[in-house]
């Protein structure tokens, strides 16, 4: 019988213990993660072609059931070089020359009564008081005007602030369309009309759109 020190290579290994898992901790961290993950996603400048409702947009909530809705919304732009293709009733109106200026365009489609006056207190917007502006202006902007108004020449001294008002009647153009089914004409509306009273847009309870938030939203419909 030998009396020689086994070698190391002979000794079993322990067992490894059990590890504990501290399962409030491991929820603490999971609701972390998806409160990040819907932070980034609100982050985005825009939805990268998501096709979602302004609710779920806010909440990072971009799951689809079934067929993903498919939005083919246009651009401000492709709406003010493709004026034919407006669909009634809204109309373009028309111009002669210098057809990137607001006002070389006459007639079309008003802004008003069909989106509501600005009573937010942002001044010198394009829903202004035309009355105290020094320089004569419509009662109202045609829809295309609105569209031009920042393209060129503006002798009423108005503004868009954030673009807001071309987007808006895009998005609304689009909403006639059929080419944002998650838009409807009226929810077009009212998002301006909420923006325009109380300086914001509420999609979801205790969220506010600022103007520029509005624009990042419909841009995400543009295909």
């Amino acid at each position: 019988m030998s009396d020689h020190t086994p070698d190391t290579a002979d000794i079993q290994p322990e067992a490894p213990q059990p590890v504990s898992v501290d399962q409030s901790r491991r929820k603490l961290a999971g609701a972390a993660l998806g409160v990040s993950a819907i932070l980034t996603l609100a982050s985005r400048p825009v939805l990268a072609g998501q096709c979602v409702t302004p609710s779920a947009a806010c909440s990072g909530n971009l799951s689809q059931h079934g067929t993903p809705t498919t939005c083919s919304g246009k651009s401000p732009g492709y709406w003010k070089q493709q004026p034919e293709q407006w669909p009634l009733p809204y109309m373009p109106g028309g111009c002669s020359d210098q057809c990137n200026k607001a006002d070389k365009w006459s007639g079309g489609t008003l802004f008003h009564p069909i989106f509501g006056l600005v009573t937010n207190g942002i001044g010198n917007s394009f829903l202004a008081d035309f009355d105290s502006n020094p320089i004569s202006a419509p009662t109202s902007l045609s829809m295309m005007q609105v569209m031009m108004m920042n393209d060129g020449s503006n002798p009423w001294g108005l503004s868009d602030p954030d673009n807001l008002g071309m987007h808006i009647v895009a998005a609304l153009l689009n909403a006639k369309k059929g080419l944002t089914p998650i838009l409807s004409e009226s929810d077009v509306i009212n998002m301006w009309n909420e923006w325009a009273t109380k300086g914001y847009f509420e999609p979801t309870a205790n969220v506010h759109w600022s103007s520029a938030q509005i624009v990042q939203y419909i841009q995400g419909t543009f295909h």
